[in-house]
């Protein structure tokens, strides 16, 4: 149970009610209601996850893309502005949301490095963002793919030779895609249909997974859980036009990493997926 009295303080008005929303992967989530407005509270065991969340969150909001207004976070809890959300057509959602996307990406930083200037995280697992790497296939070898995919080892969920055979498509990964040709995009990094809100004023996004990647790595994690479609895509590119191995190579290359991680969450029912793009690549 939540500490209304705390929460009550903290917000300075009385909470009249509270409801459980969903059990998030790291705790649950509750909406606050109180006569002004509503919040969302975001719960967890004590950790940096909720802070790190927040920060991404601050992070994004500084380059003029909405994102839920942070009240307070600690080591076991996030409270934020609750965003109502409203129908709007499909051909709409994706308009507005190829139009903060494309903005979204079209941020890079001084240092051309990939990574971010802290860990953030992916669900509840953190990802390492050491920018010391020039090299977009050194990052997403070493801080991606092998780092998950020792996690997925150790859960039982992949085999010694799948981690072989991962191992051995991340060293030779500069000879599948033109590193030369890629810069580093901020990108969300989580975008499913739930971590992107319509409402009122146009877009939020919340629940990022935030660093600097291909940005064609947010595209190919778009396509794989059906975010958006053709008329995204139509309204994407004509910001960002895509790269001429976008759907041969990078589509299987970058699901592997968001594969591994939803492997690790859920188990062996997406391990045929998986599969199928280190075939489809030929490892």
């Amino acid at each position: 149970m939540i500490d209304i009295d705390f929460f009550s303080t903290l917000i300075d008005e009385p909470i009249d009610s509270v409801s459980l929303l969903t059990k998030g992967q790291i705790g649950d989530i509750y909406k606050l209601q109180t006569a002004k407005q509503n919040y969302i509270l975001k719960t967890s065991e004590p950790s940096t996850l909720l802070q790190t969340e927040a920060e991404m969150l601050e992070d994004i909001n500084k380059y003029k893309i909405p994102t839920p207004e942070v009240y307070s976070s600690s080591d076991t809890h996030l409270l934020m502005a609750y965003i109502e959300e409203i129908k709007l057509p499909k051909c709409t959602r994706e308009i507005e949301a190829a139009k903060i996307v494309s903005q979204l990406h079209a941020v890079s930083n001084e240092s051309r490095m990939y990574g971010y200037y802290y860990d953030t995280s992916f669900g509840p697992f953190t990802q390492s963002n050491e920018q010391t790497q020039y090299s977009w296939g050194l990052f997403l070898g070493q801080m991606r793919i092998l780092p998950m995919a020792k996690i997925c080892y150790d859960k039982g969920a992949i085999s010694k030779e799948t981690v072989h055979r991962l191992e051995g498509l991340c060293r030779d990964l500069y000879k599948r895609i033109d590193m030369s040709l890629i810069t580093p995009s901020l990108i969300h990094g989580d975008l499913w249909k739930g971590n992107i809100l319509f409402n009122m004023n146009g877009v939020a996004l919340i629940d990022p997974a935030l660093y600097f990647a291909d940005k064609e790595m947010e595209l190919v994690y778009i396509l794989l859980f059906d975010t958006f479609g053709e008329t995204f895509f139509e309204h994407y590119t004509e910001v960002h036009p895509l790269s001429a191995d976008f759907y041969d190579v990078k589509r299987p290359l970058y699901q592997i990493y968001p594969l591994l991680v939803h492997v690790a969450l859920y188990g062996k029912s997406y391990t045929g997926r998986l599969e199928a793009c280190m075939r489809a690549l030929k490892v």
